[in-house]
């Protein structure tokens, strides 16, 4: 796995919690993926000094890993970024680069397919809170590189290994990407507040309709306002690893923060042991679909 360098010291950029095994067979073929809940900031980082951390951190999934505390209970896998999604974020494809935040565009190792210029939202963010410059210098080709070899890649060969592990011994695999939104849509869109639950399988096509049925159905028996591709069908993780022709299911589930979160100040509010144990209900019933899908 990659490694990321924080306060001085060197850890891992990526976490796998792996689930519970029978007979050297993982016992339920469901894999959490948390792309977005890393809260380790590298010292390469090198944002724009005049952010106020509540500022530069806007953009993460704050606490949504703890929301999902009951995977470990129920000895469930999970793979998770141990780094900010600002910092170079896993559910954009590796081509998603804005061009004019680096220093020699032209050099660039890869391709550049860019598909959130105007947002601000490329693989690489260059924007917080829509109206704050990420940096305040130009960067370069080696530092982002170096991003990509040590968080990006293992991040999605942790997934691709674990999903094809699942579906060797189980013949199936099922992923659970979990995120979490705003309470409201940016100003471009209208600024009109999101659904508490909103789910994204891109349109039917990244996994079963039982399985969007099953998550959809779990949170509403928690009490939750769920709509179904509404506000976000799904990023490069649904595309990546929704393929039910070959029974690899997968959907993404975004959680409204102001159900949880105080979004301004990053704090959880009294809400948050609500919403974490109504999170490990609705994953509790996801788990035992899954269980009845394998077996």
């Amino acid at each position: 796995m990659g490694s990321i360098r924080v306060n001085g010291t060197t850890q891992a950029s990526i976490t796998l919690e792996q689930g519970n095994s029978s007979n050297g067979q993982l016992d339920t073929p469901l894999l959490l993926s948390f792309p977005h809940s890393g809260d380790a900031y590298p010292d390469d980082f090198g944002a724009n000094p005049a952010l106020p951390f509540e500022v530069l951190d806007f953009p993460n999934d704050k606490f949504v890993d703890q929301l999902y505390l009951a995977r470990i209970e129920l000895g469930l896998t999970s793979v998770h970024a141990n780094f900010p999604r600002s910092y170079i974020d896993v559910n954009r494809h590796q081509h998603d680069i804005d061009a004019a935040m680096l220093e020699d565009s032209e050099g660039w190792y890869g391709r550049m397919q860019p598909t959130g210029l105007k947002s601000g939202t490329t693989l690489f963010w260059s924007r917080t809170k829509e109206i704050y410059d990420l940096y305040d210098r130009k960067l370069s080709n080696r530092e982002l590189k170096q991003r990509l070899a040590q968080c990006f890649v293992p991040y999605h060969q942790t997934i691709t290994s674990q999903v094809e592990n699942m579906r060797t011994q189980q013949g199936c695999a099922y992923v659970l990407d979990c995120h979490s939104m705003t309470q409201n849509d940016t100003k471009a869109r209208g600024g009109k507040q999101r659904p508490q639950i909103d789910i994204g399988d891109r349109r039917g096509q990244a996994c079963s309709a039982a399985y969007t049925e099953c998550v959809a159905d779990a949170f509403s028996d928690q009490g939750y306002d769920v709509t179904v591709n509404e506000r976000f069908v799904g990023g490069e993780m649904i595309v990546r690893y929704g393929w039910p022709e070959v029974d690899q299911h997968i959907l993404q589930v975004e959680i409204r923060r102001d159900l949880y979160l105080n979004e301004d100040t990053r704090e959880k509010t009294q809400r948050f042991e609500q919403m974490q144990q109504d999170c490990g209900a609705a994953l509790s019933q996801i788990a035992g679909f899954v269980q009845q899908q394998s077996n």
